[in-house]
């Protein structure tokens, strides 16, 4: 974690600066962050890559959390945004979300999760800093990015019917469509037609789902299919390994 070098005396606008921290793999960015930012009234005072680095340095020194966490949607350590903002949450941060593009279904776990907003970081500096007082104060930001991550669930939940997401859950959790036709009662060919169906409702939100390792993680994102490996089942038998361990199903 990074902190600006201690003055002899303090500067008058820090005292009154809002203080936040910021979780990017990109030192560049938040070099330049920090000095943009601190024109606008608020000091970056902890930065680290990944979200267990800022927590772990924060307790060693012993400092209360930030008022508010920037955090890069996308991370280099294969992190899910879901979990970064429930880690930070939990250690009592509010949590702006910054990305660079359109990843709506990203940002939409990010929410659910308990982030208070979400913002492309080609934003002017001074909107940034508005928006990072707006999280600090406890409100939910009313950007357009918000607001298009808030409307990946309703547009999945208008446009995908219930034997569809029955579908992309037996189809994307690893089982054949001739299975999943026999599973369902229907021939292989309406099958076949679901999927194709799905798929272009997929890519019709910009959220295109090509394969079925796509679909496994389309699946995930909209909460058809829990990730392999979250300890959702029965605990299993010392000895004995878990049936779904071992990685996201075969693509076909």
């Amino acid at each position: 974690m990074d902190h600006d070098p201690a003055h002899g005396a303090p500067e008058p606008s820090r005292e009154q600066a809002l203080r936040v921290a910021a979780v990017d793999d990109h030192p560049a960015l938040l070099t330049g962050l920090r000095v943009e930012l601190a024109g606008h009234g608020v000091h970056l005072a902890a930065t680290a890559p990944t979200v267990p680095d800022l927590l772990d340095a924060l307790g060693a020194a012993g400092e209360a959390a930030p008022a508010v966490v920037l955090l890069d949607l996308r991370l280099g350590d294969g992190s899910r945004p879901g979990g970064n903002v429930a880690a930070l949450v939990g250690a009592g941060c509010r949590v702006l979300v910054y990305t660079e593009g359109r990843q709506h279904a990203e940002a939409s776990e990010a929410l659910h999760a308990g982030a208070q907003g979400v913002l492309l970081k080609d934003r002017p500096v001074a909107t940034l800093a508005a928006a990072l007082r707006s999280v600090a104060d406890g409100e939910t930001l009313p950007s357009a990015e918000t607001a298009a991550a808030l409307q990946v669930d309703a547009d999945l939940a208008g446009h995908l019917s219930p034997q569809e997401r029955r579908v992309l859950e037996l189809y994307a959790g690893g089982m054949p469509a001739r299975s999943v036709a026999l599973r369902l009662g229907v021939t292989l060919e309406t099958a076949k037609s679901y999927l194709k169906r799905i798929r272009a409702k997929y890519a019709a939100l910009d959220r295109p789902a090509y394969t079925r390792m796509e679909l496994y993680r389309r699946a995930v994102e909209d909460g058809v299919l829990t990730p392999l490996g979250t300890p959702v089942v029965p605990r299993t038998p010392p000895g004995e390994r878990p049936a779904d361990a071992g990685g996201p199903p075969p693509g076909r």
